[in-house]
């Protein structure tokens, strides 16, 4: 899907002057009315073991999830009407390309070298008269060539500090509070994750992922394009998702350093996307990936791609139609969701368009849809708006998004713009989280990231319920913080929250956490929940381990605040922030 992917990732700053030579075929979605004669009864005691993966059931046993009917098979007799259908003088003219649980119907191909427009209108009336079926619904059409984007970066890579393993990763980690977390090892392990993107580009090359592939936690989970099958193909297609894979299990410890939001959980791949065409059965091909994902026992769901506008105008979605419900990939999204995966989706990056709002499945009500902001906090103008259609709250959280740092298929660490990369941040770091509390449901993980975001008691329409707090997450759900002097905490703010107008804030913050040159100028700065700058100073540095600032409260009303340090990077003159905190003001 061209448009798609390029409206979430703002890295499409040319064209190819070459054209696609491809014809798209025909494809259409059949929807059933039951699953009369499925094969399977949920009553019987071996039920689970023909329907899903060791693994997914013990995702359901662990949280109390039973089986139901969307977990029951299409009818192979449904199946079977329709395919007998297309048999024209002994040649079939319809291919079964994805067929649904949740949705209960299958996705049919039509073959136009067997058949014309005539015959297929005739066959397509033909199988909407059967009794069993209740939908029959145009998924892709012919179209014009496509240009093929060329991508290139938004700038040069930043330098790289190499004062912590995280490099230039380390704002948009420490955002979130992530590192605290990761220090105390919890980095995704024994978690699964799924991720439904373009394609993933030299992810069996790339240095970038070389532990997780000699570990074995790098699997391909389907072509969904091409009918689902585990093809290596997918590591030869679109760059989109191995920059989106590279944010969560990217990991350099050479010449260059990085370190993903998640390094040690699982990863499964599936290509959902053809980027060559902007059509609705690409909402199937996810639907039918994320079907594979849970029953694989996926644990987490992330997409970074967003549906709107197709090349069949009559295709074309609404805004007033975002309300959780009515698009294919959203009503799979919230079904995924009662299985007991936590679903990310990318917000979209259409704030500037005239579109302006949210994507699908970013609308659905138990989807996590991830806004972008800048290392400060601030909104992406890009990132896409609520609320949903029927009044809640749109996006979820936020995370870094505008220049957020990734490892591009070539190795090197890059800095880029998009909801494409704050959604599988954030996805990472909630992985982390559950990976330090296992027995949690995913409700309970969504919940305390809500709890802890920076706009928990003042959620908006711009960056929902603010950006999460990991620390504070893992905290409250019963986690402990390791003895000793703070050390890891770039810095500490206390007390906090702060009475207004009646203590100084202190603010102590160790040398050797902080990314600026050693003995280069510091300045801080304190800006409120809009991003304005309410009060800016200097910083004495001296030859102590420690420095503790004193400031006054009194120019801060009650409200949450954004306190920065700024400094040069020893390879970067440009000024950068080194370490920020978030603080409240009671």
């Amino acid at each position: 899907m061209r448009t798609a992917v390029a409206a979430i990732l703002l890295l499409f700053m040319g064209m190819d002057a070459g054209l696609t030579a491809q014809v798209a075929p025909l494809h259409h979605w059949v929807g059933f009315a039951d699953k009369v004669g499925c094969g399977v009864d949920l009553s019987a005691p071996n039920a689970g073991s023909l329907l899903l993966s060791p693994r997914a059931l013990a995702r359901r046993e662990r949280h109390s999830i039973v089986l139901d009917s969307l977990d029951l098979p299409v009818s192979p007799a449904y199946i079977a009407e329709v395919m007998a259908i297309g048999e024209v003088e002994g040649q079939q003219a319809f291919r079964k390309l994805h067929q649904s649980r949740w949705l209960n119907g299958m996705v049919i191909q039509v073959d136009t070298t067997v058949v014309d427009s005539a015959e297929t209108a005739a066959l397509l009336d033909q199988v909407a008269g059967l009794e069993t079926v209740i939908e029959l619904r145009k998924t892709r059409f012919h179209t014009r060539p496509s240009p093929v984007p060329a991508l290139t970066s938004v700038r040069n890579a930043v330098a790289q500090s190499g004062d912590t393993e995280y490099g230039d990763a380390w704002l948009q980690t420490n955002q979130l509070r992530l590192d605290l977390l990761h220090g105390l090892g919890h980095r995704g392990q024994g978690m699964m994750v799924g991720v439904l993107d373009s394609g993933f580009d030299r992810v069996d090359t790339n240095p970038a992922f070389s532990r997780a592939r000699s570990e074995g936690r790098i699997r391909i989970g389907g072509n969904f394009p091409n009918g689902g099958a585990a093809s290596e193909w997918i590591y030869q297609e679109h760059s989109h998702g191995a920059m989106v894979l590279s944010t969560m299990a990217g990991e350099r410890t050479d010449s260059l350093t990085y370190l993903g939001s998640a390094p040690e959980a699982s990863y499964v791949l599936f290509r959902t996307e053809d980027v060559d065409w902007e059509n609705l059965v690409e909402e199937y091909h996810w639907v039918a990936a994320a079907e594979r994902a849970d029953s694989m026992g996926c644990d987490v769901l992330n997409t970074s791609l967003g549906y709107s506008l197709f090349d069949d105008i009559d295709a074309n979605h609404s805004t007033a139609e975002l309300d959780g419900n009515t698009f294919p990939i959203t009503r799979a999204s919230d079904i995924a969701a009662t299985r007991g995966m936590l679903v990310f989706s990318s917000a979209g990056n259409s704030g500037n368009s005239p579109w302006q709002k949210i994507t699908a499945p970013a609308d659905g009500d138990s989807v996590i849809a991830v806004g972008a902001v800048n290392a400060f906090g601030q909104h992406a103008s890009f990132s896409g708006y609520g609320p949903s259609a029927d009044g809640r709250i749109k996006p979820d959280l936020s995370a870094t998004g505008r220049d957020a740092v990734y490892i591009h298929p070539d190795g090197t660490i890059r800095p880029g713009n998009g909801t494409s990369f704050s959604s599988p941040i954030l996805c990472g770091a909630a992985t982390s989280l559950w990976s330090a509390h296992p027995d949690q449901p995913a409700w309970a993980i969504r919940r305390i990231l809500v709890e802890s975001a920076s706009q928990a008691a003042a959620p908006d329409t711009v960056l929902g319920f603010g950006i999460p707090d990991l620390w504070a997450a893992h905290l409250a759900l019963g986690g402990t913080a390791p003895a000793g002097d703070n050390a890891g905490v770039p810095l500490l703010i206390y007390p906090n929250p702060v009475a207004a107008g009646a203590d100084r804030l202190r603010v102590v913050f160790r040398e050797a956490n902080l990314l600026a040159a050693p003995g280069s100028p510091l300045q801080w700065e304190i800006r409120d929940a809009l991003g304005r700058l309410i009060a800016d100073g200097e910083v004495s540095r001296g030859k102590e381990a420690t420095t503790t600032l004193t400031l006054d409260t009194a120019p801060l009303s009650t409200g949450t605040y954004i306190l920065a340090l700024f400094g040069v990077l020893e390879e970067d003159p440009s000024r950068m922030p080194t370490a920020w905190a978030r603080f409240a003001v009671d």
